[in-house]
């Protein structure tokens, strides 16, 4: 198996170069840049990741619903109350003490591996938020499932750019192409799946983002039908909406922004809280989950997902009165704040869709109470406040317009749920600093701005822009010797090895060519007496450490290591070239 994976990576290697090839004279390098044979891998790969993320959603979906479905037929009464605890706990404890895996909140792991690198995202994620948001959601922790599927999608993503040996680039694209099978099969949206990866988790609109990532969304969602039908999430009749109940949307979006920043700020406000309850964390999701069990005992309709009670929202036979609606909105928003902030392991997709649509149903109830002509049905607005509510959140305002469009094939919404989206989203963008998925991320300078120079070079790998054809020398060479190794050498720097293979220095050419023309001083000099000591590269640490380790020494070349194994050496001309290859890259 071993000899097949190596033979597999050596010609794929051949096949797709780690450097893009360009030139400034040459017409065609932008095109050359990404080559029809990256494409052509990459849409392999981009397939094969979707088909299993199309898999893994469909299972996920159905295990949480049977669980769910067993859960409410046991008819235990006041007793149900501990279930969302007793599956809280043991989902943190199996992640968190047998998996030894983080219980974030998913989507924000995922971002952080595309700005910081994709070997953060381990692939025993893949199984830890399965098993995670199953227990959680399964048992009624108020939450939903499509945050820990964007983080197994990602995480298969990076698994798959690992075992076949691709750089950096190339394994971080494969993370945003899993993001995207995840969530076109969890909703049986393939657009959706494509804007989400591209909006929030890529960030890029290119050549070799948009293709592979519409093959990945598709076969996902391909899979999510074969395997469960071509079900919708929510069935909807919207009958029409007047130029009232446009303007109205502004209202709405307005309202739904400031909502979404309320239900950001509620998630950092139960986190400290619960912090300072324990230290023991499948404890306080434990503690966490008992709150909200007892919160669905008095209104069951907040527990798991609540996509049911959106579906009432959006049927007029069986619409519930206002005061039953604000109540819901207002215990759904407790009990996922609570679930989250005590460390459950599932994401806020789900719980936005929900609120929102509670949201927006309200308004619209409280619309028709206003002696206003031509207002739109309340389950028009449900729908535009569940756009709003996404947009709010997660800073997305065209995956929240997709996904509601495609989640209730509400295509002639178009209008209303972009004027509540892009409202929802200028109020929660002016008043808070990041998405709720990025928050965090900035208060750790864990997120770099797309677009900037820090994050072009993010996208270089040191081990894919090493150079090692040069003569390595040892410390006790005598400068006799040196002169016939230098005449092999095609470079003016000679990396200087002791005994255990460690770079203990760097001979430079202009360091020692006074001394190559005395004689007298050839048995008597040593490699040792002339190398300078310079900083060292970490094979780990990012592009932006080693440029400041180039300027504090005044180097133009450094040893690379890994631990304290030389590997190679990294120069400036290298790496100069290859950011401005990539820049090519972000222009086609």
């Amino acid at each position: 198996m071993n000899n097949l994976k190596k033979l597999w990576q050596k010609q794929l290697k051949l096949f797709l170069p780690k450097s893009f090839a360009g030139s400034d004279t040459d017409l065609l390098s932008r095109f050359q840049a990404v080559s029809a044979r990256e494409s052509l891998v990459m849409m392999t790969a981009a397939l094969v990741i979707g088909l299993i993320c199309g898999i893994f959603a469909v299972a996920l979906n159905w295990s949480v619903h049977s669980l769910r479905l067993f859960i409410t037929e046991l008819e235990l009464g006041w007793r149900a109350i501990f279930f969302p605890a007793l599956g809280a706990g043991i989902a943190v404890f199996l992640v968190r003490s047998i998996i030894r895996d983080s219980a974030a909140h998913g989507v924000s792991d995922v971002i952080k591996a595309i700005a910081m690198g994709s070997e953060t995202l381990k692939r025993r994620m893949i199984h830890s938020r399965f098993i995670g948001s199953l227990l959680t959601v399964g048992s009624g922790g108020s939450t939903g499932l499509e945050g820990p599927i964007v983080s197994i999608g990602g995480a298969i993503g990076s698994a798959l750019g690992r075992y076949i040996d691709m750089n950096e680039r190339h394994k971080k694209l494969l993370v945003g192409y899993g993001a995207a099978g995840a969530v076109a099969g969890i909703f049986n949206a393939p657009l959706t799946g494509l804007i989400f990866s591209l909006e929030i988790i890529i960030g890029e609109w290119t050549y070799l983002t948009i293709l592979p990532t519409i093959i990945a969304a598709v076969s996902a969602t391909e899979i999510s039908r074969f395997l469960m039908g071509n079900k919708i999430a929510f069935y909807q009749e919207i009958a029409g909406f007047s130029i009232t109940s446009l303007l109205a949307c502004f209202v709405l979006g307005a309202l739904t922004g400031v909502i979404s920043i309320l239900f950001a700020r509620s998630l950092q406000f139960w986190e400290k809280t619960f912090s300072k309850i324990s230290h023991i964390f499948w404890l306080r999701a434990a503690i966490g989950g008992l709150a909200v069990g007892t919160i669905g005992f008095f209104m069951p309709e907040v527990l798991s997902e609540g996509y049911a009670t959106t579906q009432s929202f959006l049927t007029d036979i069986i619409r519930p009165e206002l005061g039953f609606v604000l109540l819901f909105v207002l215990l759904k928003f407790l009990a996922c704040g609570i679930t989250l902030g005590s460390g459950g392991i599932g994401g806020v997709f789900a719980p936005s869709l929900v609120i929102g649509s509670g949201v927006g149903l309200a308004f619209g109830m409280i619309l028709h109470l206003l002696p206003l002509d031509g207002v739109a049905e309340d389950a028009a607005f449900a729908l535009a406040g569940m756009a709003g509510m996404v947009a709010g959140v997660m800073h997305g305002p065209l995956t929240g317009i997709f996904l509601v469009m495609e989640s209730t094939r509400g295509y002639s919404m178009i209008l209303p749920l972009m004027l509540t989206a892009s409202s929802a989203m200028v109020i929660s963008s002016f008043f808070e600093k990041g998405s709720v998925y990025t928050q965090a991320l900035i208060k750790q300078g864990s997120l770099i701005r797309r677009g900037t120079d820090r994050y072009l070079l993010h996208h270089l790998n040191i081990v894919d822009i090493l150079d090692k054809d040069f003569i390595t020398i040892r410390e006790d060479l005598l400068l006799k010797d040196f002169v016939d190794e230098f005449k092999k050498s095609h470079r003016n720097y000679f990396p200087v090895l002791n005994n255990e293979q460690q770079c203990v220095g760097v001979v430079f050419l202009d360091d020692i060519r006074p001394h190559l023309f005395d004689t007298s001083l050839y048995e008597l000099v040593t490699m040792g007496s002339v190398m300078r000591s310079l900083p060292v590269i970490n094979l780990h640490e990012p592009i932006s450490a080693a440029l400041n380790k180039f300027e504090t020494s005044k180097a133009w070349s450094l040893p690379v290591v890994e631990g304290e194994k030389f590997l190679g050496m990294l120069s400036k001309s290298t790496l100069f070239d290859h950011y401005r290859r990539e820049l090519q890259i972000q222009e086609i």
